[in-house]
């Protein structure tokens, strides 16, 4: 007899073997059982997770001559050919193939045929996504008014493509990722009916990788098994899925705790080396710090807490750097940084307290002209009892250290008298008479008015606003 594959020997065949859909299973079951099944259902969800399988039971379900409370019995000739694939009345659809409108104008033909061997005709259309915008536009009739003994069950993996005129028209189941420790205690049930020799962490290595996938999961056993020669180990099944064991994940975070740079470095180019994901190494990282902080004992709160954090932030980095490893690698050692910030909180609880030391103003400092920068407008300054007298250079001088007058008193703490500078006449009369100057201007004029027609008084000199043209 050809050998069965793990996944599809241990398909399962009513609803309470659905794992992790109990909500689901459960609904549905009691619908068939009380005669309130609906006409077109959505199954919604992740990729291997029972879609597709609860839309055969379903149709089992409808089809059975001996039903058990809503469960098919499995043995009847319409159950039987359910399982193989071969009954008349359940059509499955590839939307990926047939996704154009003819294919669904020939099932919407043929769908007000009646059964040709059951009790109702089931359609279990995969991928229903993949439809093209026509094909969905001439299904929907079909949906809203289907004859009485056919029912519709539309599987997807993207519900968010499917239009919302088609949505309204159908009930939304919407099936989830099967939790860890649920696939873990699914593969050690296979493992004990097959005899195969398991180590618990394989399992939950295999879970890990599966992404809550339980036919994913399933096919990666079948895999382990072959591979460890019908034993299934952590070490083997570590290598060959690329995920790393629960004492490597420790063994990071501890170096990545130490701050010892070359350690990590070369544990990393090691995992490298063996081809391990850097961005999934991240993941278990992170999946490790949430279990360690509900459950272990090996870090404090305070360290998984800040590692979370740290660690949660490098995912996101290093989901688009060009150097992944090296982004894991900083993002690790940054971890050691929790050492002095530990120092620091020890210090800060044991009761010091810590101030800024101020030095006290020494008096040569306080005066030196490199520091003072009213030295440069002053021609003399002078400090009495009780008041400082301040000589401004000049007038513009003045007019300046006026404006911050009260900046001054600050600095000097007294009272300070800025001085008007002294206003300087200047005497700028003279007599050129008798001088070259004189000569030359006596013999211009002379020129122009003639001799014995004019006689110079006196000279008087241009001030340095006066108009040149005046």
């Amino acid at each position: 007899m050809a050998y069965l594959a793990i996944p599809r020997k241990y398909r399962p065949q009513r609803f309470s073997e659905v794992v992790g859909q109990e909500f689901i299973t459960a609904t549905l079951k009691n619908a068939i059982k009380n005669g309130r099944l609906a006409h077109a259902y959505i199954f919604a969800g992740p990729r291997g997770v029972g879609k597709t399988t609860t839309a055969r039971i379903v149709a089992k379900a409808l089809n059975c001559e001996n039903p058990q409370d809503g469960e098919p019995c499995n043995a009847c000739p319409q159950c039987l050919e359910v399982s193989k694939g071969s009954h008349p009345d359940v059509i499955e659809v590839d939307a990926a193939t047939n996704r154009g409108i003819d294919q669904i104008r020939e099932l919407r033909e043929s769908v007000h045929y009646a059964p040709a061997k059951g009790k109702k005709k089931v359609y279990i259309i995969d991928e229903f996504h993949m439809l093209t915008k026509e094909a969905f536009n001439a299904l929907l009739k079909t949906l809203e008014e289907p004859p009485p003994h056919a029912v519709f069950i539309l599987a997807t993996t993207e519900i968010d493509k499917i239009p919302a005129t088609v949505l309204s028209r159908c009930q939304k189941f919407l099936f989830r990722k099967v939790p860890e420790e649920l696939i873990v205690k699914t593969l050690a049930d296979i493992c004990s009916k097959e005899g195969v020799e398991f180590e618990e962490e394989a399992l939950r290595l295999i879970a890990v990788a599966s992404e809550g996938c339980i036919r994913d999961a399933e096919s990666l056993l079948d895999q382990a098994v072959a591979l460890g020669g019908g034993t299934v180990k952590s070490e083997v099944v570590s290598n060959f899925l690329g995920v790393l064991t629960g004492r490597e994940v420790k063994e990071l975070l501890t170096l990545g705790f130490s701050g010892d740079k070359r350690a990590l470095r070369q544990k990393l180019a090691s995992l490298e080396e063996r081809g391990y994901n850097p961005v999934f190494v991240m993941k278990q990282l992170i999946q490790r710090v949430e279990r360690e902080f509900l459950e272990g004992a090996d870090f404090t709160d305070e360290e998984l807490t800040a590692a979370f954090k740290i660690l949660s932030d490098g995912y996101k980095e290093m989901t688009y750097h060009p150097n992944p490893y090296a982004a894991l690698l900083f993002n690790l050692y940054k971890l050691s940084y929790y050492k002095e910030v530990k120092k620091l909180s020890e210090l800060l609880n044991s009761g010091l307290s810590f101030s800024r030391a101020v030095e006290p103003p020494s008096e040569k400092k306080t005066r030196s002209s490199e520091e003072l920068w009213f030295k440069r407008y002053l021609s003399r300054l002078e400090e009495k009892e009780g008041v400082v007298e301040l000589y401004p250079n000049g007038a513009v001088s003045y007019n300046l250290l006026k404006s911050r007058e009260k900046e001054l008193i600050r600095h000097f703490g007294k009272k300070v008298v800025i001085l008007e500078p002294e206003k300087k006449e200047t005497n700028r009369s003279f007599d050129l008479k008798g001088s070259e100057s004189f000569k030359k201007l006596d013999e211009n004029l002379t020129a122009v008015f003639g001799n014995g027609s004019f006689k110079i008084i006196s000279v008087k000199p241009k001030r340095e606003n006066e108009n040149t043209n005046r």
